[in-house]
């Protein structure tokens, strides 16, 4: 059987031709290695099958092409890691589940393929890349624990996402309106904690991105993508580059160095497909594939709908860089920004993320109500011995209360800042606890005002307001902030 290295170096080499001169190509081959040349053929075909672009691994059709000894490990156990099965494969390896028994979890070990252990350089540009992937932190992007090098074995170990791919989703249709938007929310806000870190993905598609068990988004592979070895110019050099044709930007297919508006790129047309449930540039032979995608304005397949949401998605494919998005941050703006459009008000259901308004006026209530609530906890610490029998029992009250509700409050302003996508259904879970407990610290305050008035009155005075504020705050103040902030 020939090796899959080989395999794919001539596969790059002949995917841009055209179908004479892959046969004239393959006919040389088959003189003296038949079975490189059946491997290569198999696989061309599976592309054209598939629209010139390939839109999953290619092991899908010719799981074949992996040499016996490229899933060697399941079952066994390597250094710390007791690996209990394959999960997944791609074009970067195989990936097992694995325990790490030196911390006792569950995680996802990549087996890289040999072509890459076997190269110190790509090894230490592979290792490189790992640390700076371990250092993004950030709930749509599933961590990177280690890269190690055990028994021969070149392996990076990875948080274990339990959920299923977006193009497992697409196989049943496009995204309804309200899974769309936040999903396409928490990959740009995802790609934008990478970008900010200097990270780009550079294999961004669907068999990428997975849903986890909760709904959350994850992306996977994040930081590992880039070619491992810099790529010669051109489209038919051998390993020019790591990717999916189908989601390389244009500068990418050319085999350029590639920044944070490559992931934009691939953004676009990942968009697309959740969107309408095909790719946008339709299919086709490779070759006009590829003159579609690195036109100015290429004509996309279908509409998307509403207009606003389809001029967000074509900003993002275009084919000079200069023209897109530059960063996941300035595409998270964008789609917000639809909410106030009049043409894409459709897209942003009530309630799926925080709007297109700031909610900083909001943040801001949460942390003054904290602050006041813990000012009246600290008062009543000094003053409860002037309330006689009961001081003690109301010191306590107050001191429960005040930990509920200000525990709430700010863990509601930590999501909107970290996970605004998570914070409308936070909010509603969360802010009937945190209103019951402001409610008994504000009739505990007042009482223990009221009977401080004829013996201490300066101190009822400030518990008296301070019980006045927190009752405005309940049914005035929060629900103004609330309706100016967000579409609640």
């Amino acid at each position: 059987m020939s090796d899959w290295s080989r395999v794919a170096a001539l596969f790059d080499a002949l995917a841009p031709l055209t179908p004479a001169e892959r046969d004239a190509e393959l006919a040389r081959y088959r003189e003296t290695d038949p079975a490189l040349a059946e491997d290569v053929r198999s696989l061309l075909a599976a592309q054209d099958r598939a629209g010139g672009f390939l839109q999953s691994p290619v092991w899908a059709d010719r799981p074949d092409l992996l040499r016996d000894d490229e899933s060697p490990l399941a079952g066994t156990r390597l250094g710390p890691y007791q690996i209990r099965g394959v999960v997944g494969r791609g074009g970067m390896g195989v990936v097992y589940q694995a325990e790490d028994t030196r911390l006792g979890r569950v995680v996802a070990l990549k087996s890289l393929p040999a072509h890459v252990s076997g190269d110190v350089v790509a090894r230490e540009r592979l290792a490189r890349e790992a640390r700076a992937a371990a250092l993004l932190t950030h709930p749509g992007i599933a961590t990177v624990y280690a890269l190690e090098e055990i028994d021969g074995h070149v392996v990076i170990a990875s948080e274990l996402v339990q959920g299923h791919t977006l193009r497992e989703e697409l196989a049943s249709g496009p995204l309804g309106d309200a899974t769309l938007v936040d999903t396409l929310l928490q990959i740009t806000q995802a790609l934008d904690a990478a970008h900010r870190q200097g990270i780009v993905h550079r294999d961004l598609k669907p068999e990428n991105v997975l849903r986890d068990d909760s709904g959350r988004i994850k992306i996977v592979d994040f930081g590992l993508a880039r070619p491992i070895v810099q790529p010669p110019q051109g489209l038919t050099a051998a390993g020019v580059s790591i990717g999916t044709p189908g989601y390389m930007a244009p500068e990418q297919l050319r085999g350029q160095a590639v920044d944070a508006r490559a992931d934009v790129f691939a953004f676009g047309v990942l968009a697309f497909e959740l969107a309408s449930g095909a790719h946008p540039f339709g299919r086709g032979d490779h070759a006009s594939l590829l003159e579609r995608v690195v036109a100015d304005a290429p004509p996309l397949a279908l509409d998307v709908q509403p207009p606003a949401l389809a001029q967000v998605i074509r900003r993002c494919l275009r084919a000079n860089p200069l023209d897109r998005y530059q960063s996941g941050g300035e595409v998270a703006a964008a789609l917000r920004a639809l909410g106030s459009d009049p043409n894409g008000t459709a897209f942003v259901p009530k309630g799926s993320h925080p709007a297109a308004r700031s909610a900083w006026w909001w943040q801001f209530h949460q942390v003054a109500v904290a602050a006041l609530t813990i000012a009246a906890v600290i008062i009543i610490g000094f003053t409860h011995s002037w309330l006689g029998p009961w001081g003690s029992t109301a010191f306590v009250i107050v001191l429960v209360a005040a930990t509920v509700a200000v525990t709430l409050r700010l863990h509601l302003w930590f999501t909107s800042i970290v996970h605004p996508q998570a914070l409308g259904d936070l909010r509603k879970r969360s802010l009937g606890a945190a209103f019951a407990a402001e409610c008994i610290l504000t009739l505990t305050i007042a009482a223990g005002g009221t009977m401080l008035v004829a013996s201490h009155l300066v101190t009822a005075v400030w518990l008296i307001v301070t019980a006045l504020l927190l009752l405005l705050s309940m049914i005035v103040i929060e629900p103004s902030t609330t309706r100016s902030s967000f579409d609640w």
